[in-house]
């Protein structure tokens, strides 16, 4: 077909989620572009010579789902390459035995000396109750360094061939923002490592090549199409990772748009440019988004910076104080020059932040970055921002600061912040978006693929309903309408992403991205809404996942 050929949707249930909430029944698409919607009829009446008529049957499309907050890459090759370990409702590890027998089967048909990488663990989903310390992973494998990551992506555990072959011993202190946890009788690591310490052993991405990049790519691609995923993000992207997705855009590997969040400790040399919303390949698959700071670690791997105490502690953790409230990943002052740096080039700035002590930590640099100067409409992000309290939301909303909220966590471990985390006061205030909505914040929502797999319709669910995976009720108070919902992976995932003149609705002159459904989550009842198909994946007015 060529550039001005249209394609003519028709007798479908259309809505655009533009400003008015419009609904139709037919649109019209050029090139990749949206050109016209309205009825049956005026949708017709465009057609010309060449003009390809589809006819949806009633079907249900929205704007392409953008994914706002992701580790596109990384998550494509964990998938793809390392030992799944997660337990229901995810994967099927239930014990200790479960996990070992995984690896094993993967270590029998490895050579020795290669590594042997997992994903996904959960200490608090097995039987035991507790990580895997290297004296487990040993009965896996000696011959064979071993290191997998925990669920919340903030912890590894290793045997004892990856601590020698990285020479981490008890006089190995703790890297900033890190900690190796260590036998309280003998002082030996027990092969369990937190934050940057993680690093002490084994790179992100063990044995990666030019080959397996694009094949992570690709099946990265799949793994988002089929959920309805049109931009994913790469939210904490490598130098190598640019070049990857230029590569796999060549191949035809990447089918989905990619927004890129650039690691703050890295070299930026290869950006042209600092500005969100950046087109960074050309035909806008590939964009520039935030620069990516870390500030805390995980709830569930209480690495997360709270300013009251966990409401538990790990039973195999008594080198914890009583009112251990978790770490910060930098102290404030050197976290405020690194954001006014990267303010002042001009960048848009996320900084990922679990515990309240944290998100105080990101707002007040946020505030000194604009007090020394001022930007108008920099969007800066607090990725997560779950524990954020009433007062600083009330901070985000003067700074015009977007939180990007990870609701599908009342569903995955709803039940256990209310009984180990948090405690039931906190948890039922987690992740808010209906106090976000009542003050009129743009809010986003996200599953940080690798930590939950990528799925906007649950995310969706989760706002509307705010069940955990045992039926139980986490905070009725912050449930939000199925439409604000929509918005929080279209419309706002557009704005956060500066790029809603290009995206998040469905609008003339906007990208043809339409994601189409079996049923429309807003005529259904919502406890259905995570259920309901995902039939197409349409991007640049190309079906790139199912059929229409």
């Amino acid at each position: 077909m060529s550039e001005t050929t249209r394609t003519l949707y028709i007798n479908g249930d259309i809505v655009s989620m533009d400003f008015s909430n419009r609904r139709c029944s037919a649109l019209a698409v050029s090139g990749d572009r949206i050109t016209a919607l309205g009825s049956n009829e005026e949708i017709k009446s465009l057609s010309q010579p060449g003009s390809k008529i589809v006819d949806l049957g009633g079907k249900t499309v929205l704007p392409g789902f953008i994914d706002p907050h992701s580790h596109f890459f990384i998550a494509g090759y964990f998938s793809r390459f390392f030992v799944d370990l997660n337990s229901p409702p995810i994967g099927e590890v239930t014990c200790m035995a479960d996990l070992l027998t995984r690896l094993k089967t993967v270590a029998d048909d490895t050579p020795p000396g290669e590594w042997i990488s997992g994903y996904g663990y959960d200490d608090t989903m097995i039987t035991e109750k507790r990580h895997p310390t290297r004296h487990d992973l040993d009965r896996v494998s000696t011959g064979h360094p071993i290191a997998i990551r925990h669920i919340s992506g903030h912890l590894l555990a290793a045997n004892s061939q990856a601590l020698a072959l990285r020479n981490v011993t008890r006089e190995t202190p703790d890297p900033e923002g890190g900690h190796i946890q260590k036998d309280s009788a003998t002082g030996e690591p027990l092969g369990i490592l937190e934050e940057t310490a993680m690093n002490l052993v084994q790179d992100f991405l063990p044995g990666l090549t030019p080959e397996k990049a694009i094949e992570a790519v690709g099946h990265g691609s799949e793994r988002y199409l089929r959920t309805g995923v049109t931009t994913a993000q790469d939210g904490f992207a490598f130098p190598p990772f640019l070049d990857f997705f230029r590569d796999a855009l060549k191949t035809g590997a990447l089918k989905n748009r990619v927004h890129v969040l650039p690691s703050g400790n890295e070299d930026l040399g290869q950006y042209r440019s600092s500005r969100a919303g950046t087109d960074l390949s050309g035909n806008h698959m590939v964009s520039l988004g935030a620069l990516k700071m870390i500030q805390d670690g995980s709830i569930q791997g209480f690495t997360a910076c709270l300013s009251q105490p966990y409401y538990t502690l790990p039973e195999d953790r008594p080198d914890l104080a009583f009112n251990y409230h978790g770490y910060r990943t930098h102290e404030p002052r050197v976290l405020q020059q690194k954001v006014l740096d990267a303010h002042l080039k001009g960048w848009q700035i996320a900084i990922h932040a679990n515990g309240d002590l944290a998100v105080e930590d990101c707002l007040n640099a946020f505030e000194a970055a604009q007090k020394t100067y001022p930007r108008n409409d920099a969007r800066h992000i607090i990725i997560h921002c779950q524990t954020v309290r009433e007062d600083q939301l009330d901070r985000i909303k003067r700074l015009g600061v977007i939180p990007a909220f990870f609701a599908v966590h009342t569903y995955y471990w709803g039940d256990r912040h209310e009984s180990l985390f948090l405690g039931p006061g906190r948890s039922n205030h987690m992740n808010p978006c209906r106090s976000a909505l009542d003050r009129g914040i743009p809010f986003t929502n996200h599953n940080d693929d690798f930590v939950t797999p990528i799925n906007p319709l649950l995310s969706i669910w989760s706002a509307v309903n705010r069940l955990s995976i045992g039926g139980r009720l986490i905070g009725a108070t912050q449930r939000i309408p199925v439409l604000e919902a929509i918005r929080s992976v279209t419309t706002y995932a557009a704005f956060q992403n500066h790029e809603e003149k290009l995206k998040g609705s469905l609008e003339p002159g906007k990208l043809a991205d339409m994601v189409v459904l079996a049923e429309n989550p807003l005529d259904i009842d919502p406890l259905r809404i995570k259920d309901i198909e995902v039939l197409a994946t349409i991007v640049g007015g190309e079906v790139a996942y199912g059929r229409v």
